[in-house]
């Protein structure tokens, strides 16, 4: 049986102790921009790593120094792959700002 939301449910304490201010949230917009700027840049860094220990690897691997059917390898560098991409595309984000209007959907923030 599904419990009804009463005054002694969690979310309803923490919509009173933490109250949203969305003119804090404009007034950030300054770091909002130099964060952006900043994860951009890491982004691009961690890619250009990942390109470079993709093909050293195949590099190795056709010396005959490393096997190609290393499965650590190929499993490490797909979730690698994979964190990387959702970052960039802005997927994490997307998840987040669901995740948002789901609480706001609860009241969090009235």
């Amino acid at each position: 049986m599904a419990r009804l939301m009463t005054d002694n449910d969690y979310i309803s304490k923490m919509k009173k102790m933490y109250k949203v201010d969305p003119d804090v949230v404009d007034g950030m917009n300054w770091f909002l921009v130099l964060a952006g700027a900043a994860g951009t840049i890491l982004c691009v860094l961690a890619l250009a790593y990942w390109l470079i220990r993709f093909f050293g690897f195949l590099l190795s691997a056709s010396r005959g120094a490393k096997s190609i059917k290393d499965i650590r390898f190929w499993r490490n560098m797909g979730v690698a792959l994979l964190i990387i991409i959702l970052i960039m595309t802005g997927s994490v984000f997307t998840l987040l700002s669901q995740f948002y209007d789901y609480m706001a959907l609860w009241g969090w923030g009235n």
